[in-house]
């Protein structure tokens, strides 16, 4: 039933699957009388990963790759805490706040997207330029209150823990919804997908390549406005160090998805949301283990070194462009 030529072409699926549901069963040994708790725990967890993956599916489908997203939300969510409390910690603030950061967010993402055509320069060079602008936006920011750490006024979080968790996983399904549509059934996905796959032909078809990646980079920047307030809704406060790591988070959730870095016709957005509650589940899982956090990062790196190379090989290199 299953041919030699099915397994070879789905290992990728296979591979992400196989892997989340081995890190789901060892949820459910550990978790026990605490299931419960623990199903809301990694929804929780997993929420600003999974709207950030889907908005990467974009950009990573192009071959393309953004490392400034964890910059961006670190001062995506102290803009927002600074004009909320400034408006005195009204609903009005908070969402003055959201739209300033979504109009950045959107700017950044043509940035990213242009400029590079532009200069002919590969496009994480240009966000590299983010990630070292946003990094002392960020340290500024933070000098000028004074302080390590702000906290929002505003009531963003609803009280119940049951509550928060069907308004976090609206918002993940809602995302999941209008991704999906926007990349199997319009030319946005149709185009990224080919510019991953062969740009020159893409631009010799007739596709305006430097239009379409300044549409996706500025999608995915839409993404990150919207994972930034998930993530302040969930705890409220923003500092230095707020957002460090996400962005190898997400290609890791990426990879773990079965989404191969160099992009093309077999990038999924199913493989945003598979990597993102494998990558979620695992840390949960050596977490409840007992695996201190300096290993648990030693195993996430083994883990993606390793897919990394399995699946992401090319004739021009293994990282994407």
């Amino acid at each position: 039933m299953f041919s030699k030529a099915f397994f070879k072409k789905h290992v990728y699926d296979i591979a992400a699957y196989a892997g989340l549901a081995a890190t789901f069963i060892l949820f459910l040994i550990f978790s026990r009388e605490n299931l419960s708790y623990n199903v809301g725990t990694v929804l929780q967890a997993a929420s600003a990963y999974a709207i950030l993956s889907l908005g990467a599916v974009f950009v990573y489908s192009m071959g393309f790759m953004d490392v400034s997203i964890g910059q961006q939300i670190g001062v995506y969510s102290i803009l927002m805490i600074l004009i909320s409390n400034g408006m005195g910690g009204t609903i009005a603030g908070v969402v003055l706040g959201f739209v300033v950061i979504l109009a950045i967010a959107l700017v950044c993402g043509a940035f990213n997207g242009a400029v590079a055509v532009w200069l002919k320069l590969p496009s994480i060079v240009t966000s590299l330029f983010l990630m070292f602008f946003f990094t002392g936006a960020q340290l500024l920011l933070m000098e000028s209150t004074g302080n390590n750490t702000i906290s929002i006024e505003a009531s963003i979080k609803p009280s119940s823990r049951t509550a928060y968790n069907w308004i976090i996983l609206a918002a993940i399904v809602i995302v999941a919804l209008v991704v999906t549509f926007l990349f199997n059934y319009t030319k946005l996905g149709k185009y990224t997908k080919a510019i991953g796959a062969n740009e020159v032909v893409a631009a010799q078809s007739g596709i305006n390549t430097t239009r379409w990646k300044v549409i996706a980079y500025m999608t995915f920047g839409v993404c990150v406005a919207i994972a930034s307030f998930i993530m302040l809704m969930r705890t409220g406060t923003a500092g230095k160090g707020t957002g460090g790591g996400y962005a190898m988070d997400v290609m890791i959730c990426l990879i773990l998805g079965g989404m191969p870095l160099s992009g093309g016709m077999v990038s999924k957005v199913r493989s945003a949301l598979i990597g993102t509650f494998t990558y979620v589940l695992l840390t949960n899982d050596l977490t409840t283990m007992g695996v201190e956090l300096n290993y648990i990062n030693f195993v996430k790196a083994i883990i993606f070194i390793i897919i990394i190379l399995i699946t992401c090989r090319k004739n021009n290199g293994v990282l994407p462009r």
